[in-house]
């Protein structure tokens, strides 16, 4: 297309005049080529949510169809809201109305309507949060996890992310991280430990340059670092070597730390015995004989 026809292609989109209207559902239907499949229906934290958010409150935004012939409508965006509708069986749904158009302009209006949104940040949402706690004071912790529709868990994450030090939330503006990323990075925060001579400061700094470079992302690497760490002094020089390569992966340094067994067997081993004598259980015959041996190996490395 020349230059002439791309700019009468865009000047031919105008405005359209909003026409609101609360549609029976029985008049609408959902177009089978919407671009967007992975809807969730049915199952899911999203579509839940949703459902509780439309059973609490109604529709809020608008469904979006477009009057394909007198009496029957076509959706342009809001296939969830509607299906939510169905299923809590409501008779009748608001909708902002388009009237009939070409189907390159159906499509175009379509992209832009679902394209052009942005996602609450995570700081945002937990300010939001904070707001809504303040003004239902009285409220339970689960009564205003069920009124936003989110578990207590994330309720105490996003109060956990507001009070977080401006140091750290300022880290992770920097390096983008996601949500669910926010959160893991909260959860791991409290079991980390100083090893040599890093600082959880510097710990939090090398762990942040990681998830930058996508050397650590998964919410389950998170995980397993909290676990290495709640035993750090048992792999303390694993994860050194964790800190100081920035290209160590976590799947790297649990390997290690299970060939690196040998100092946690022992520890379960003293653990065990110290039960055994704080509840006065005498050893077998062939446990002390497995001690003895034990013993003689012992005073040849100690």
């Amino acid at each position: 297309m020349s230059e002439n026809d791309i700019k009468s292609l865009i000047d031919s989109f105008k405005p359209r005049p909003a026409v609101f209207m609360e549609l029976s559902v029985d008049v609408i239907e959902g177009d089978p080529n919407q671009p967007r499949k992975a809807f969730g229906l049915g199952v899911g934290g999203d579509y839940n949510r949703l459902m509780k958010s439309i059973s609490h409150y109604g529709i809020e935004d608008p469904i979006k169809v477009s009057e394909i012939e007198k009496g029957r409508f076509l959706i342009m965006d809001g296939h969830r809201r509607f299906a939510c509708a169905k299923e809590l069986e409501l008779k009748t749904v608001p909708c902002r109305v388009y009237p009939k158009m070409s189907d390159g302009e159906f499509e175009a209006r379509r992209f832009e309507m679902q394209n052009n949104r942005r996602s609450w940040k995570p700081m945002e949402k937990a300010n939001a949060i904070h707001k809504i706690k303040i003004e239902y004071k009285d409220a339970t912790k689960k009564e205003i996890a069920d009124l936003l529709g989110i578990s207590q868990v994330h309720l105490f994450h996003f109060t956990e992310l507001r009070d977080m030090r401006m140091e750290y939330l300022e880290l992770m503006s920097e390096y983008n991280m996601k949500e669910y990323q926010r959160i893991a990075f909260m959860q791991m925060l409290p079991k980390l430990r100083k090893i040599k001579q890093y600082e959880i400061d510097d710990i939090v700094k090398i762990l942040f340059k990681k998830i930058s470079d996508n050397v650590m992302y998964r919410a389950s690497e998170f995980k397993d670092l909290a676990k290495i760490f709640y035993n750090a002094s048992l792999h303390e020089e694993e994860i050194l070597i964790f800190l100081t390569e920035p290209l160590n992966t976590v799947a790297e340094l649990s390997e290690r730390c299970q060939l690196s067994g040998f100092s946690s067997q022992i520890k379960i081993l003293i653990k065990e015995l110290g039960s055994k004598k704080n509840q006065n259980i005498q050893l077998t015959e062939k446990e002390s004989y497995l001690l003895g041996d034990l013993r003689k190996l012992m005073e040849a490395f100690v």
